[in-house]
C-alpha cells in the first residue's frame, strides 16, 4: 500500500504562546503511538489578530518556526506549519513551511489567493509547487487558495497525490469551505486534508479528511471525516493506489486546447 498517515491538528487560539505549544506538544505525544508520517496545522494558528498586529504576528511566527523544527526532529515527523507570517523583501506574507523529520525546512508554499484585507496588507505567492514526503508528492493550498479550481488542478497535473489545506475559516463560512473541499476532491480524484482553528463562537473547527470514495461504475462521491469539536487531532491514512487509476482516467478526458480557445458569444438574429 502506498500511503501517508496524516495527523490533522485542530488548535485553539491562545494569548500566551507557551500555553499554545504546551497544548500542541501534548497532542503530539498522544498521537505518537499512531506513528503519523506528517502533521498539518491551521492557518494563522499562533496569532489572535494578525492583520491588526502584523509585527507581533511576524515575531510569533518566527518563534513558532523554531519550535516546530525542534518538535519535528524530536518526534521524527514531517510538519506542515499551516499559515505563518513571514517577510519577503520587507513585505509580510502568509507561508506554509514544510519541515522534514530531521527538523529542516525543505521548502514552503506562499499563499497566492489573498482574502479581504489581506489584499491591502500582504504580499502574495506567485506559484504552486509540490513537495515530496516519504516518496509521495503533496501540494499545499492555504485557506482561500482552495476556492480556485485552477490551483488544485495545477498541483494535480504537477503530480500531487494529496492536497493539504491549512485554513482559518470563521463559522459563517464553514459550509462553503466544506463544499469547496468536497468538489476539489471529487473533480481531481484526490484526498484532501484540511485544518482549522477551534475558538468559539467565531471559529468552530471542522478540521477534516476528504476522500473520493468509489460507489459504482465511474461514480465517486467525497466522504468527509471530521475531527472532534474542541482541541483535537484527526489521524487518517488512505491507500493512494486505489485512486491513482481513477485520477489518471479522469485527467485523460481533459481537452486542454478547447479551454484555451473560448470565443465571444454571438447574438442570434431574429427572423421576421
Amino acid at each position: 500500500m502506498v500511503a501517508l498517515k496524516v495527523a490533522v491538528f485542530q488548535t485553539s487560539l491562545r494569548e500566551e504562546l507557551g500555553k499554545l505549544f504546551k497544548e500542541l506538544e501534548e497532542l503530539i505525544r498522544i498521537t505518537r503511538r499512531y506513528e503519523p508520517d506528517t502533521a498539518l496545522l491551521p492557518e494563522a494558528w499562533v496569532s489572535l489578530d494578525p492583520l491588526n498586529h502584523l509585527d507581533r504576528a511576524l515575531a510569533e511566527s518566527a518563534y513558532a518556526m523554531k519550535k516546530l523544527c525542534e518538535i519535528a526532529a524530536e518526534h521524527g515527523v514531517y510538519i506542515l506549519g499551516g499559515g505563518l507570517y513571514t517577510a519577503r523583501g520587507g513585505q509580510p506574507l502568509v507561508s506554509c513551511p514544510v519541515i522534514n523529520s530531521s527538523g529542516e525546512v525543505i521548502g514552503s508554499h506562499e499563499k497566492v489567493h489573498l482574502y479581504g484585507r489581506e489584499n491591502e496588507l500582504l504580499g502574495r505567492g506567485e506559484t504552486f509547487r509540490t513537495f515530496n514526503i516519504k516518496g509521495v508528492e503533496i501540494g499545499v493550498l492555504i485557506c482561500h487558495d482552495i476556492v480556485y479550481p485552477e490551483a488544485a488542478r495545477a498541483l494535480v497535473l504537477g503530480g500531487a497525490e494529496i492536497l493539504f489545506n491549512p485554513a482559518r475559516i470563521a463559522s459563517r463560512g464553514g459550509e462553503a469551505w466544506r463544499l469547496y473541499l468536497k468538489v476539489r476532491s471529487l473533480e481531481n480524484r484526490i484526498p484532501i486534508y484540511a485544518a482549522n482553528i477551534w475558538s468559539p463562537p467565531k471559529y468552530l473547527g471542522g478540521s477534516c479528511a476528504v476522500r473520493p470514495v468509489h460507489y459504482s461504475d465511474e461514480i465517486y462521491l467525497p466522504e468527509i471525516i471530521e475531527a472532534r469539536p474542541g482541541l483535537s487531532v484527526l489521524i487518517d491514512e488512505v491507500d493512494l493506489n486505489t485512486i491513482r487509476v481513477a485520477r489518471k482516467k479522469r485527467l485523460a478526458g481533459r481537452i486542454p486546447q478547447a479551454y484555451l480557445n473560448v470565443k465571444g458569444g454571438e447574438a442570434a438574429s431574429e427572423k421576421n
